[in-house]
């Protein structure tokens, strides 16, 4: 059987909303906090954590407002149809957070994909609301990723399943080495191209 998985910002959002959440309610904070993670100095976890902490005087309805105004990319929702009628199932995997990726996907009449993504739960206190981020899907033996790629590939295949992957950044790296067919944009290309791993 054909499997299609694919990464959520940046590839199925026409923009990482994850990223712009946090520049927008958490401003500088949260460029610095990234600038550590992309160095190496924390991991995905701490540093979605430390954006989560950084954001300290928005409402659940502000946080709302604000991923409303992002969209998919035109052509997802035809892509999908497409492996429908031919019996692929499409699995969206995100290392982002549920709020947005559920939230989008629902807006767009996609609500009933299956996805994988970070958890995150807001806590109203007072007039602000507190940001606590969770990892279901991690793995305990690579603290890389919050949410791995992966293992979800290789829980949700079986042996003789060609698994198509396709992602844009950092956290695509690891699934499209356990891919048979890999569509790369953005980071992932030269990624791909630096490891030997053929793409389109």
């Amino acid at each position: 059987m054909l499997r299609v998985f694919s990464d959520f910002d940046g590839t199925i959002a026409v923009e990482d909303v994850g990223s712009q959440l946090f520049r927008k309610f958490a401003g500088l904070r949260a460029v610095e906090i990234v600038a550590k993670y992309l160095d190496g100095t924390i991991t995905a976890r701490d540093c979605l954590t430390q954006e989560c902490q950084a954001v300290e005087n928005a409402t659940v309805g502000e946080l709302e407002q604000f991923v409303n105004q992002f969209s998919l990319d035109p052509t997802f929702g035809s892509f999908v149809e497409f492996c429908r009628h031919r019996s692929i199932p499409v699995v969206v995997l995100s290392d982002g957070l549920d709020f947005y990726v559920g939230r989008l996907l629902q807006k767009n009449g996609l609500g009933d994909l299956p996805f994988f993504s970070n958890h995150l739960e807001l806590i109203q206190q007072g007039p602000v609301t507190k940001l606590v981020p969770s990892f279901p899907h991690t793995d305990a033996e690579c603290i890389l990723c919050g949410n791995c790629k992966r293992n979800h590939l290789l829980t949700l295949s079986a042996d003789d399943d060609i698994i198509v992957y396709i992602g844009d950044g950092i956290s695509d790296r690891c699934p499209v080495r356990f891919a048979d067919i890999v569509f790369a944009k953005g980071q992932l290309v030269r990624y791909c191209q630096a490891q030997n791993v053929t793409y389109h």
